[in-house]
């Protein structure tokens, strides 16, 4: 056993296993890859997930946090530590229903959240396809979105904070700073500091290139989100975190915003000749605001009909 398999196995309080079955076990998601893992932690709360990546960046042992493991291009697979909140880490912390946010843990389903948040009239708006399966911390991961997008936008639109854990274990809250917290910020220097600093040059020196290459679209969610920071307004890495699936820090706790339940719903389904009369028709059914806008062709009916 390595050294850095033994000091996981001493300092986390929750699960490590090194185990061929579980190795196998997390080496697929719902992508095509397949990549065994070097080991599975289940961390028991944010001091596992703190100390994991501190003993990774000692030993110089890359890491995976993985959520549900939904995602169809292979986020979540990769010859590393894999970090799954799921087991532990899965629970709603706090809701506030007259300001409409909430407090989770990263490993909380989608759906079980949902279910949890009905009493109150309240749900959390991204509506991905997998919501029995999927985490909230995936979701921050991937920026995901759903069906209904048109209304509620993407994750990153419903992120008030995030307690994360940074490349060497350190533990820190972003959200929104503006100048004299951020100042601050860099001026107290570590890897937060450098990490405030270096976005911000970052961001500043490529202004041009970033306002000119990042498509203007409602569902893009491909990079990290450096056209956040070339705006007026607060300092929140909240925005760079979110859709970084994971390569830039590790989340313990997210604060997210909440909206009500709708209180009315309807369905229009609309019958077109070609794939070419329904586009041209989506741009005028967009202008009445609908929730959602779905195409089901002739290839899913004849599945469905087969199924």
């Amino acid at each position: 056993m390595e050294s850095w398999q033994v000091a996981l196995e001493e300092q986390i309080d929750g699960d490590v296993l090194f185990d061929s079955i579980s190795k196998i076990l997390y080496s697929t998601d719902a992508s095509m890859y397949q990549i065994d893992p070097m080991g599975v932690v289940y961390p028991m709360h944010a001091k596992d997930v703190s100390r994991t990546i501190r003993i990774a960046y000692e030993h110089g042992v890359p890491i995976t946090p993985r959520g549900g493991g939904t995602s169809l291009a292979g986020q979540s697979v990769g010859k590393s530590v894999h970090i799954d909140t799921s087991r532990h880490m899965n629970a709603l912390l706090e809701v506030n229903e007259e300001e409409h946010w909430a407090r989770v843990q990263p490993g909380v389903v989608l759906d079980e959240l949902n279910a949890l948040l009905k009493p109150s009239g309240l749900m959390f708006a991204p509506d991905v396809s997998p919501s029995n399966r999927a985490s909230v911390g995936g979701m921050i991961g991937n920026n995901s979105c759903g069906a209904h997008s048109v209304i509620y936008g993407k994750t990153i639109d419903h992120v008030i904070e995030l307690n994360v854990v940074l490349s060497d274990g350190t533990q820190t809250v972003f959200r929104p700073v503006v100048d004299g917290e951020y100042a601050d910020k860099v001026n107290a220097g570590g890897v937060e500091g450098k990490i405030y600093q270096e976005v911000r040059r970052i961001a500043d020196e490529n202004r041009d290139e970033i306002e000119k290459r990042y498509p203007k679209i409602l569902r893009r969610v491909g990079g990290y989100n450096l056209d956040e920071f070339v705006n007026d307004g607060p300092f929140n890495l909240c925005k760079m975190a979110v859709g970084s699936e994971g390569t830039l820090v590790g989340i313990t706790e997210a604060k997210v915003n909440l909206v009500p339940l709708p209180t009315m719903t309807g369905l229009d389904v609309i019958h077109f000749y070609d794939l070419i009369e329904a586009m041209d028709a989506t741009i005028e059914i967009l202008k009445t605001e609908p929730a959602a806008v779905e195409l089901v062709d002739k290839a899913i009916l004849d599945l469905a009909k087969e199924s």
